[in-house]
């Protein structure tokens, strides 16, 4: 029996007892299950089982820093020729609700003065929903960029996409069989923790939850990716655009943790906040989501569980915004941006970070990254 066996055999034989009997694993067992998994040591039915078990036995946070170490020494992470970055960390299996504005946040994120990166896949599952690749893919950009040459992009332009293809290839390698296990794993959850570019001097970390167990994690490993300052927001569909009709709910650390996490949630109202709730109370009880209703024409979030090109839906509205569009979308792509803004800059209250970013969007900077990116 090779050394990659035992490992996989008692760490199965710890998580999948049974029902509430499941022990967990220590950061050092996880981290060497997980190096074998991308080495292509371990059986597929093996690597399915460790991590179904772990999702029902529910991982630990050693477990999940473990499993995180291992991603971390397979993967590339490259310091850009800037001081600071905004790590965008968007859901990699995307969106199916929304024509989300979430892929060009970068572009106005560098219009504003702050150096953005977003990363991820093309597609994967469970979801395989429309992700900031296939957006920037059918916008014509080359979204197969190395590390290093993202990174001169971000340097030149203050912007740019690179693929987990590129920097994580032994991890983009499992696509298949998480396919096949068709459940989220704890790959769902860190990948997106990853830093394939990172500032001289600091790295800031922009991340999206829906589940309320999930900040504590994200922000204890995000720590320990090397993040300095981490903002979690409560987005729509897990990603970095929260709802319009809805408080903003977020957490902000910056270099630290306290050991209640959950104590230092901030609740805002936002100056769409008031507007929403009115739009909603005249839509009389009807069945589509608020969100997507708010205010009708080309340019209001429409659902794109039906739309034929779900793709292209999201990119026309983006450019649209990005060329001074008016409407949600707009509103959307603002309130993703400002919030960013306020965790960033403190000399920004709301108001101001919400008229800078509009400035942005009606004086053609934004768009002008946009076009440079795709040109």
């Amino acid at each position: 029996m090779s050394e990659a066996d035992s490992i996989i055999r008692a760490a199965i034989q710890d998580i999948a007892v049974g029902p509430d009997r499941g022990r967990d694993i220590t950061t050092e067992q996880a981290q060497q299950v997980m190096s074998h998994i991308i080495n292509g040591d371990v059986d597929e039915v093996q690597t399915a089982i460790f991590f179904i078990a772990l999702r029902m036995k529910r991982e630990s946070l050693d477990e999940f820093l473990g499993i995180f170490s291992a991603l971390q020494q397979h993967a590339t992470s490259v310091v850009a020729d800037v001081d600071r970055v905004i790590c965008l960390a968007d859901p990699f299996d995307g969106y199916v609700r929304n024509a989300t504005m979430t892929p060009f946040m970068p572009f106005v994120l560098a219009a504003c003065g702050f150096n953005a990166v977003i990363h991820g896949v093309e597609t994967v599952g469970p979801k395989h929903g429309v992700t900031a690749h296939k957006v920037l893919k059918m916008a014509g950009a080359n979204t197969h960029l190395t590390p290093q040459q993202a990174s001169a992009m971000l340097s030149d332009l203050g912007c740019c996409y690179v693929d987990q293809a590129q920097y994580a290839p032994a991890l983009h390698g499992l696509q298949s069989l998480r396919h096949r296990m068709v459940k989220r794993s704890a790959l769902t959850t860190l990948e997106r923790l990853l830093m394939p570019i990172k500032g001289r001097i600091q790295t800031d970390l922009v991340l999206g939850y829906v589940h309320k167990a999930y900040p504590d994690i994200y922000a204890r490993v995000a720590l320990a990716a090397g993040f300095h300052g981490i903002l979690l927001l409560k987005g729509v569909e897990g990603g970095l655009a929260p709802a319009l009709n809805k408080p903003l709910r977020r957490f902000v650390f910056n270099g630290e943790l306290p050991d209640d996490v959950d104590s230092v949630k901030q609740v805002l109202q936002t100056p769409f906040t008031d507007t929403a709730s009115i739009a909603a109370q005249a839509m009389d009880n009807s069945l589509e989501p608020l969100e997507h209703s708010l205010e009708r024409g080309n340019n209001s979030l429409e659902p794109i569980e039906h739309s034929p090109e779900p793709t292209q839906q999201c990119l026309e509205q983006g450019v649209s915004v990005l060329n001074g569009a008016h409407g949600t979308a707009r509103d959307s792509l603002t309130l993703a941006v400002a919030q960013i803004l306020t965790a960033y800059d403190s000399t920004l209250v709301f108001q101001q970070a919400v008229e800078k970013v509009q400035n942005c969007l009606d004086n053609g900077s934004a768009k002008a990254r946009f076009d440079a990116l795709i040109s």
